[in-house]
């Protein structure tokens, strides 16, 4: 006695195929995610970027601008970036957000930090808007080692 299934194929042959299909599919995810951007690789990369050492870098911030890239599918970009394959918009991306404070993501935009932003470490000169500066009139005094 033969048993088959209404396809015609056997309940062998059918168990055979489901559990490669399975396999396959196991093994891929894992294949694919192995070549995928981990946080720490992705603090290295930016560090690189920003020509500074990794451990000046947040690693609170760095996982939000890390998460946001993530979600709208830049990981394996961010792979063959760390692998040394050039993604200058990706690059720009990265810079910008560590200067910026802000991540874009699917529905828009994310902020990450507002005063610790890399940009006011550019503009030296000023400071975040509703940020206190000193007590009234800080201003009207020179800089210290500035006279």
């Amino acid at each position: 006695m033969r048993n088959e299934t209404q396809g015609g194929l056997s309940r062998r042959q059918l168990l055979a195929w489901t559990g490669g299909t399975a396999l396959a599919l196991v093994l891929g995810g894992r294949a694919s995610a192995a070549t995928s951007a981990s946080l720490d690789d992705f603090m290295a990369l930016s560090a690189r970027l920003l020509d500074t050492p990794a451990s000046s870098l947040s690693p609170g911030f760095g996982e939000g601008y890390f998460n946001a890239l993530i979600s709208r599918g830049f990981g394996d970009a961010l792979a063959g970036l760390r692998d040394g394959s050039p993604a200058s918009d990706l690059e720009s991306s990265i810079l910008g957000n560590w200067y910026t404070g802000v991540a874009e993501i699917a529905s828009g935009e994310e902020v990450v930090t507002y005063p610790e932003a890399m940009m006011w470490n550019a503009l030296d000169f000023t400071k975040p808007m509703g940020w206190c500066g000193g007590e009234t009139g800080y201003w009207a005094d020179a800089p210290e080692g500035e006279a």
